[in-house]
């Protein structure tokens, strides 16, 4: 008598292993998110410190907006780089790396507390660190989801979680603990050799293979990429970049001593109301596309509010404007990315990925701007952050106007 087929029962033949690849999978999943956590974490924790080395250091506004603009000068090359780096050599590799290029950022910092050059030499590796856990992690958390619209909404809460944790933790650490300028970067160090056990254990080799590059088609990016995503990327950051690292300054003279406590706290909730609307997000199309597009009406919304608090100096305008500043990085942040997943042709997610975060944390450059112009031309914060909305506004519309025309000629 024959044997009943097992494949007829509709179950698996080796329910144990799949249990078991399951389970690896969860664990992969884990540690690539951890990673993107911890780089996250270094790549933030500097911000809350600006006014100590501010007021503490003698460091100068120019300065120290400089330090916190650093880390884009290693981010970039890394973002436009990584994902040919993980068609390569793989995916496992770069993360691994990632890890403690970033603890080793946060040493150089915390070594050099005196000296801008080796603090900007760590800043750098900090970024180049972050830029692989973006794109590579990002990549690779694709990989792992068969679920549209997963990946992109993890990426976005692990590094969000990380941003936000990193900075609230500094602020602390800065406000009380002993050695405020070694004290965050011993943490960060330690968080580092977790996730870099962790990672190291994992085998985030992706159930997808990526296309080496003598295989991968040049296929041109889609029109709607260029016309909506791309005028709205730099805003993703650049919120970041008013909320604390403008608002602090604004109201440090009303602080009495709590200026680092006081910028921890604006970043953590910032962030934390960004977490909590990337949460949120759906993964259908249309949601996706709703979050990008109102996440930049409270981008400029958040700048005039911060245009206002910068006028009346008022504590209570600021957090209000950094609450605003963080939903719109949120949801402008995850809708660029879910926008990416759905848009990409083959091969080229990492590309447009990549290029979503260059153009995002260019807008970290924005307080150095402003700082520039106030001290060059005397040109108040008041009337550069209405310039800034004014500008937010103006390309993305034009983009969406660009767009619609270029339909109805193709209809």
């Amino acid at each position: 008598m024959a044997l009943p087929q097992t494949a007829s029962t509709g179950e698996s033949p080796n329910p144990t292993a799949d249990t078991q690849r399951s389970g690896r999978q969860d664990w992969t999943w884990l540690a690539v998110c951890s990673a993107m956590f911890v780089v996250a974490w270094g790549g933030n924790q500097f911000t809350p410190l600006l006014t100590m080395y501010r007021t503490e250091r003698g460091f100068s506004e120019l300065a120290v907006n400089t330090l916190l603009f650093a880390y884009v000068v290693g981010l970039i090359p890394s973002l436009l780089l990584s994902h040919r780096l993980a068609e390569r050599c793989g995916i496992r590799g770069p993360l691994v790396l990632a890890v403690p290029l970033s603890a080793l950022g946060s040493i150089l910092v915390a070594v050099g507390s005196h000296d801008p050059a080796l603090m900007f030499a760590g800043r750098m590796s900090t970024g180049v660190a972050l830029g692989i856990g973006m794109v590579v992690g990002g990549l690779s958390l694709d990989s792992l989801s068969t679920e549209p619209g997963r990946a992109p909404r993890a990426s976005a809460m692990s590094l969000t979680s990380g941003f936000a944790m990193g900075a609230a933790a500094s602020g602390a650490l800065a406000q009380w603990a002993p050695a405020p300028t070694v004290a965050p970067f011993v943490l960060h160090t330690a968080l580092c050799v977790v996730g870099a056990v962790l990672i190291a254990r994992s085998a985030p080799g992706p159930a997808r293979t990526l296309s080496p590059p003598s295989e991968r088609i040049r296929t041109p990016l889609p029109v709607e990429f260029h016309l909506l995503v791309i005028p709205a990327a730099p805003w993703i950051f650049g919120a970041l970049g008013i909320a604390y690292a403008i608002l602090p300054s604004i109201v440090a003279t009303q602080l009495d001593g709590f200026s680092s406590a006081f910028s921890g706290l604006l970043c953590l909730l910032s962030l934390g109301l960004g977490f909590l609307a990337q949460r949120f997000v759906g993964t259908t199309t249309r949601r996706s596309g709703s979050a990008r597009v109102i996440g930049v009406v409270l981008v400029v919304a958040g700048t005039l509010a911060a245009a206002w608090a910068a006028a009346t100096e008022s504590v209570w305008v600021v957090v209000a404007a950094a609450s605003v500043l963080g939903i719109g990085y949120g949801l402008t942040l995850v809708g660029c990315l879910r926008d990416c997943e759905r848009l990409a042709p083959a091969g080229r997610l990492g590309t447009m990925t990549g290029r979503v975060y260059c153009l995002g944390y260019l807008g970290f450059g924005l307080p150095t701007a402003i700082a520039w112009l106030h001290g060059s031309f005397a040109i108040g914060t008041t009337a550069t952050l209405l310039c800034v909305a004014a500008a937010a506004l103006a390309t993305n519309s034009a983009g969406a106007a660009l767009l619609s025309i270029t339909r109805r000629r193709q209809n």
